[in-house]
């Protein structure tokens, strides 16, 4: 994941191993999970949330219970964003690139790893193309 600011500039970026994940929509609810809770504890601005799967995104902009297998997680990311003023949006897979590249590099590492104002060359070289 990756917090910018305003100005489109890295916060921090950070990669971690999801060892027992049951499939990619528990993996994208855990990233916007964790993602929320950081950058309520770092900034007082909004925060915007980019998922590619239309499926998470729909999941926790639901008003309705959610009864699915993962209605803890997606419970506790409402909960989250009803602390902070918080916005989720679908954008498509080619637009997420950064996102992408970090789980990519995750797995290869095999560790999680935390970069503060930047991140893999890699990924500032795409921040500075978005």
């Amino acid at each position: 994941m990756v917090q910018r600011d305003c100005l489109g500039k890295i916060i921090f970026s950070s990669c971690k191993v999801l060892f027992s994940r049951r499939d990619a929509l528990e993996a994208e609810l855990c990233a916007c999970m964790e993602g929320i809770s950081l950058a309520i504890q770092g900034s007082e601005l909004s925060i915007c949330v980019e998922m590619d799967s239309v499926v998470a995104v729909n999941m926790v902009k639901d008003r309705d219970t959610d009864r699915s297998i993962f209605a803890s997680l997606v419970n506790e990311i409402k909960h989250l964003m009803s602390l902070h003023t918080t916005s989720v949006f679908h954008i498509n897979r080619n637009q997420n690139v950064v996102s992408d590249y970090l789980a990519k590099f995750a797995r290869i590492e095999g560790r999680t790893i935390v970069w503060l104002g930047s991140g893999p060359p890699h990924v500032v070289d795409l921040c500075k193309l978005n």
